[in-house]
């Protein structure tokens, strides 16, 4: 689930050389996996994976090489792993609780 203003660059466009003239800001990709959401005005840069079921905070810049764990939730300037063994969904969280059978609803006199 993407939200609005997310820019995702493969490459830097432009070329960038040691003094010997070899290229050393190739980009090879961005990989983003299932059920990713990633939240407003976020930059995801080359080489970032993204694994399944993991959300990207708004305004998180991810420009880390690396490949992040899934279930986990991305955020900041540089992104780093903030929250780990999570999961999402598209619901709103009172719809979420109307709906789902995993909720479990405190007892009224409680």
């Amino acid at each position: 689930m993407f939200s609005s203003g997310i820019y995702i660059a493969c490459s830097d466009t432009h070329t960038i050389t040691d003094l010997t003239g070899k290229i050393i800001n190739i980009g090879s990709r961005v990989q983003i996996g299932h059920h990713v959401w990633v939240g407003m005005n976020a930059f995801i840069g080359k080489n970032v994976q993204i694994s399944d079921n993991s959300v990207v905070g708004m305004c998180s810049v991810v420009t880390s090489h690396q490949k992040f764990p899934e279930n986990c939730i991305i955020a900041g300037n540089p992104a780093k792993v903030v929250k780990e063994n999570i999961n999402w969904d598209r619901l709103r969280p009172k719809q979420y609780m109307n709906n789902s059978n995993l909720f479990v609803k405190k007892e009224e006199n409680d």
